[in-house]
């Protein structure tokens, strides 16, 4: 599983830092992929299908 979040279009409301805190972190004005998941966390996907502006990808 590999995640990415398109830092143009975040907005960074943190709902995918409260929902995988291993995984993203809020910085500045945008989301932050800080861990890459290992294996399949059904929170990233959770965190990608909630994030409200589509920012977050998963693939994998």
């Amino acid at each position: 599983m590999t995640v990415t979040v398109d830092a143009g279009r975040c907005i960074a409301c943190g709902m995918c830092a409260y929902a995988a805190p291993e995984v993203f972190r809020v910085i500045g004005s945008a989301s932050t992929v800080i861990a890459q998941p290992e294996g399949r966390d059904p929170r990233v996907r959770d965190a990608a299908n909630g994030c409200p502006v589509n920012a977050i990808r998963v693939k994998g």
